[in-house]
Order: C-alpha cells, then structure tokens, then sequence
C-alpha cells in the first residue's frame, strides 16, 4: 500500500465525517482498520495546563502503547492528538508507516483546527470571570431567536443582584467574586439549554437570562432567594443572594437585539425606583411611549431656543433690602401657558436632557449679561442651576468656563448651583467640581443642603461660595427647631460659607432668621421669580422699599 493520489483522496474524504468532537463514517473506520488505528483522543492545554480533554474515535480494544503528535498553536495554546494500535497489530512496513504519518497529521490538523476554533470562540462568547456566555454571545443568540418561527415564546430579564455593595463592604472583593461565580453557577443551571435559554454575565453584579415566557414565574421563585456558600477566616457560612429584575418578552416591535436589552434596562431602572424586584415592561409601554415622545419633544424646544429664563432674586436685609443676585429658571412656553420645572424636569432627568437644558440657560444667561453690559445696568451675579448628571462629565468645568469665556462675561458675574448628589461617589465628583471652579473665579452654590451625615462630610471638604438652606419644614416656634436653625447658620458662617433661606413665607419667620443670623434670603416675600423685562426693572431699581 504506497501513499497514491487514490488514498490520498481517501484520508480527505473520510476527514469530512469529523463533526468537530468524533470521526464517524464507514471510510474513516475502513482506513483506521487498515492502519490498526483503534482510538484517537486529544488534549487542549493553555499555557502548560490540561484544559479539555476528547476521545475523537475508539473501535475495538487498545493497545497500551501510543503515538502523540504535538501540535503547537498561538497565544500558549497547545494541541496534542494521541494515536492507540488496536491489542497485536502487525508490525508496518514502510509503505504502511508512510501511509500512518500521512494519515495521522491530516486528522491532527482537522482536531487542531476545530479546537483551536473552539477555543478562541469561547473567548470571544465567554465571561472569563464566571465562565458564563457574555454580551457578544447574547446578541448572536438572539438574533438567530429573533430569526426564529419561536421567537415569541422568548422573554428577556436584565438581573441585578441585590446587597453586593454591603458584601463587598464586609468581606472584600474576593469573598463577593466569588458570591457572584456561585451565583452564575446556578443561574447557569436554572436555564434549559435544550430549550434555547442561556444566562449572560453582563458584568460585575449585572446578569442577562433569556428564558421560555412559560418559565418567567419559575425564574421570579429562582431570583427571590439564591444560596451560596461563602468562607471567611477560614469559617464557611451561607448567603442568601435575592435579585431584582427588568423583564420583557420578545415581541413583533422588537427589530434588534439592543431593543430587547434597551426595554430591559429601562425597566430594570423602573424597579429600583419603585421598589419593585420584578417589573414586566408590557405594564409600562404607554409610559416609556410617552417618556421618549415627551424627551424628544423638550430637546427640540431647546435646540429652537423656545425655553424662556426666569429670575428668582436673592435679597440681602443688611439696611433695605435689596437685590443680591439672582438664580436663573428655565421656563417651556407650550399649549399656551407657562410650563414651570416641576411639570418637565422629572422627564429631562430620566432621559439625560437635563444637561442640555443646564448649558442652554448658562448660554441664555451669559447672552442676557451681555446685553445688559451694553445698556449700562448695574450688574448682579445671576446663578445657573446644573443637575447631579453633569458631575459625570469630565469636562464639565472646562466646558462652563468655555461658555462664559465665548461670551466674554465676567466669571465673577456666574454662579453654578449645584444640590448634593443622591449616587455612590457623587460627593467625590461635588467637590472636585466645586473646587476647580472656585479656583477659576466662579462662585459655587449648593442648594438642599440636608442634614444628614453627607452633609456634614461635606462640609468638612466643600469649597463653595453659598449654602441654601429650605426652613419650609422647621418650626422656629419649637425652642428644638430654633437651636437646630441657629446652630445650622453659625456653623456654615464660621466655615466661610454666606447662608441663602429659602421657603420662608412671611415676614415674621424671616424677622426671626435675621436674628438667628441670616441675612440672604430667595423667597415670595420679596420677589417671585421674574421674567426677564420685568427682571431688568428690578435691575434699576435694586432696592425693595415695601
């Protein structure tokens, strides 16, 4: 037997029956028999370390003797086919041997391919931290769901584990790793993979199922109450992991897969506001539909500059009262009427068009300034309000300075208003904000400034220009209330800060706050907020004298 065209085309032929874990086939069998071949198995190994291990093909008792081709590959990755004779084979001849080298590196290349295929697949799909399937492998399953006559048998649930900031706080990041591997365990092993269903790890403790819609109740049991077992100091104890979940099914209006996930995402968010650990998007659609068409329409009134400016004064009571500064409020003329805040803002916030309108106004603002350079008036400093969401942007300050520097506006005639940050490390981004632009000469406000702990932690580190206290909810009748009130605006002066009460409602409260103190106030007995004609009256006339 010589190795010919013929049985050459033999060994192609038959290598087209490996499915990528076994040979089969009566032409692979017959050229395994005429080379005595009774079992081929392979080992992947990834730096030195045995990761996989397959029998390719087995017919027939073996030999305990072997031949292994050592197949070297990329990135540490190595692949080595072993070869066992069936029990008293013959001895080969040359021929045979030429035939069996032959042979065997055609099958080792066939099994290194697809295991390195394998391999570098699973990196691409794979969440190396929990070994589950990760973002790149959801969007390609559900696609083919999509594509699918069973598509909308599917739901998808963005999962969010609950309590891990506390467990990393106790234990560290090890023991909550590892909380988290044992979690992906089982949700792994929750989902019937048979049936299509697969669990994503989106990152850190962020999951993605996408599950049968039958099963949904099944998988709200599952998330209520997960256990784990953790050690600490050597001691293993239990942990009960609970989740909270955004969920929709896979319906006709979904186009891509990033529909299905955007839908999750905003009703994951909806659970958290509410309170809720398992929110169906479909009780939400006409919500989130009238969310994104509200949105839309708030950021096309801005870019056509339809938002008027409204100023609220800050009166000072040292002698007469008079105007101090002022705080600048956007105003959304629509059906007719005067839109106050409150009745948009919560829509501008939940979609990230809040920052816009805050550059709007500080835009608008420095305009009006200029403007009134030029008619000779005498100047205030006028205050923009800017939401906790542009502490995200790295260059918030750098783009507020750019603003008023474009203008050509003194930076003494701007302040930002800022009120404390209700997320994680939101006083870190306050202060820093706060710090850079005091150093650049613009004055800092922090309005709702609490009582709470927070509050007092940033105190210590603020730097900023002016606190604005709400009264509205403290009694200076209650002797309690008036030692709190007092001891509030003592505290803030001896700091370096200049107190602004607001939510005073009469002249008597605001006659007490002056003893205690204050002498700033932004409130209805003295000015209601003012339109910018009839703001530029007050700026010729500065002094109250009713």
């Amino acid at each position: 037997m010589s190795v010919d065209g013929l049985a050459l085309a033999d060994i192609t032929a038959s290598l087209e029956s490996f499915d990528g874990i076994r040979f089969s086939g009566d032409a692979f069998s017959t050229l395994c028999n005429q080379l005595s071949i009774s079992k081929i198995e392979d080992f992947v190994y990834t730096d030195g370390k045995l990761i996989k291990r397959t029998v390719t093909y087995i017919n027939g008792d073996s030999d305990a003797e072997y031949i292994d081709n050592n197949i070297n590959c990329v990135d540490g990755v190595n692949v080595v086919v072993r070869y066992y004779r069936h029990n008293f084979a013959p001895v080969n001849d040359s021929n045979r041997n030429d035939m069996t080298a032959v042979f065997c590196k055609a099958v080792s290349d066939c099994i290194a391919l697809s295991r390195i295929k394998e391999l570098f697949g699973n990196m691409r799909y794979i969440n190396p931290d929990t070994g589950l399937h990760n973002l790149n492998y959801y969007h390609m399953a559900i696609r083919k769901i999509m594509e699918s006559e069973d598509r909308f048998m599917f739901s998808c649930a963005f999962i969010s584990l609950k309590g891990f900031n506390q467990l990393n706080r106790f234990f560290g990041s090890d023991i909550t790793g590892k909380a988290i591997k044992m979690f992906a365990q089982k949700i792994d092993g929750f989902v019937n993979k048979e049936a299509g269903e697969f669990a994503v790890h989106v990152g850190g403790d962020n999951f993605v199922v996408v599950i049968h819609t039958s099963s949904l109740e099944s998988l709200k049991t599952f998330l209520s109450a997960v256990q784990v077992t953790l050690e600490s100091d050597g001691e293993s104890f239990s942990h009960i992991v609970s989740a909270r979940a955004g969920i929709t099914n896979i319906m006709p209006r979904h186009m891509t897969s990033n529909d299905v996930l955007g839908e999750c995402s905003i009703t994951l968010q909806i659970a958290r506001r509410s309170g809720e650990d398992f929110v169906m998007f479909s009780e939400f659609d006409s919500a989130h539909d009238n969310q994104k068409n509200i949105s839309k329409t708030i950021s096309q009134a801005v870019d056509d500059n339809k938002f008027l400016i409204y100023y609220q004064p800050v009166v000072a009571t040292e002698g007469k009262p008079s105007l101090f500064e002022a705080e600048a409020l956007a105003r959304w003329p629509r059906d007719g009427r005067i839109t106050a805040p409150d009745e948009f803002i919560e829509y501008a916030r939940n979609s990230g068009i809040v920052t816009k309108i805050d550059f709007h106004v500080l835009r608008k603002v420095c305009e009006a300034i200029k403007n009134w350079q030029a008619a000779d008036f005498k100047l205030v400093p006028i205050t923009c309000n800017f939401a906790s969401k542009n502490l995200f942007n790295s260059k918030l300050v750098s783009d507020i300075i750019d603003i008023i520097d474009e203008h050509e506006v003194d930076r003494k005639l701007i302040g930002i208003e800022f009120s404390e940050p209700d997320f994680k490390g939101g006083r870190i981004l306050l202060t820093q904000a706060a710090q850079e632009l005091s150093d650049k000469g613009v004055k800092v406000t922090i309005d709702k400034f609490g009582l709470g702990r927070s509050s007092l932690d940033l105190l210590q580190d603020l730097k900023a220009d002016y606190l604005k206290f709400d009264f509205g909810q403290l009694s200076l009748d209650d002797p309690r209330g008036s030692i709190i009130v007092k001891d509030m605006i003592n505290l803030a002066e001896l700091l370096g800060f200049t107190v602004i009460c607001k939510g005073v409602k009469t002249r008597e409260v605001a006659n007490e706050l002056m003893l205690c103190g204050c002498t700033r106030f932004q409130s209805f007995i003295y000015d209601k907020p003012l339109s910018e004609r009839f703001f530029e009256r007050r700026l010729k006339n500065p002094v109250y004298t009713d």
